[in-house]
């Protein structure tokens, strides 16, 4: 589909949404760096398999890191109407009682890591369920206690390669914004209202960047993504770039759009 007004990207965010929380099981195993290096793409393959030996309809997806790289692989299980429960350290070993428990519509057994009854996308909020109440919620553990998820948001909750799962979570909705609503020197007034800061260092203001480069009058101008990791114990673009690569060219497409590259 062509996007052309807010009723077409309305509609796909609805076919996104409907893939995040579908009215079938839905299994998503990380495969970021840190899940793939874990044994993630073996997990991965061993769902392929019961799923077809047990016949499990079951939609299966590959997701980022959620951010608890110790703990990969992690299987994020989702049953309609009940929250999302995250598995730690699952291995193929482990997936056959996996899926024979969601089968049975009993994962009472399956010690899950945390689970996640609401989730606030900032652009979007989607409700799974309440239940489980012996697993404890994902900010109640001790590795998460006390975040505040902003950049990473997205990150180890949708499928990084399926674009309709980001605008089901509200992506693309500013650049919409910036095009069809505001305009470059409003667009750029917001950004300067809202402190956004890059994420190296210095904190360069982001708005103040832009404006620069769009007083730059040289022609032509380019917008590139600097994803280098170089700098030791730099961790700060591969999460993004592998768990919501979406946000990045979203991002890119606005500041182009302000500063004329």
């Amino acid at each position: 589909m062509k996007i052309k007004n807010l009723t077409n990207l309305q509609e796909v965010k609805e076919k996104g949404l409907a893939k995040i929380k579908p009215n079938r099981p839905k299994i998503a195993v990380g495969m970021s760096t840190c899940g793939a290096g874990s044994g993630g793409t073996e997990v991965f393959s061993e769902f392929e398999k019961q799923l077809k030996k047990q016949k499990l309809d079951a939609l299966l997806v590959k997701t980022g890191c959620f951010g608890n790289c110790a703990a990969e692989p992690m299987v994020n299980i989702f049953l309609p109407s009940n929250p999302m429960i995250i598995l730690s350290q699952v291995k193929p070993a482990d997936v056959k009682n996996i899926v024979k428990a969601i089968l049975e519509n009993d994962i009472s057994g399956l010690k899950p890591l945390c689970k996640i009854e609401e989730w606030d996308h900032l652009t979007e909020k989607v409700f799974y369920g309440q239940g489980f109440e012996e697993t404890p919620l994902w900010d109640e553990i001790d590795f998460f206690k006390g975040q505040v998820k902003y950049v990473l948001r997205n990150c180890g909750l949708i499928n990084p390669l399926d674009i309709e799962e980001y605008i089901g979570v509200g992506g693309y909705e500013a650049l919409y914004k910036a095009l069809r609503e505001l305009g470059p020197e409003e667009s750029l007034k917001e950004i300067k209202e809202s402190g956004l800061r890059g994420r190296g260092g210095a904190g360069f203001p982001v708005w103040l960047k832009w404006h620069l480069i769009r007083e730059n009058k040289v022609e032509p101008k380019y917008i590139i993504c600097n994803a280098d990791e170089g700098d030791p114990g730099a961790y700060m673009n591969r999460n993004e770039l592998e768990g919501d690569p979406h946000m990045i060219i979203e991002g890119m497409i606005i500041g182009g759009y302000i500063s004329g590259a």
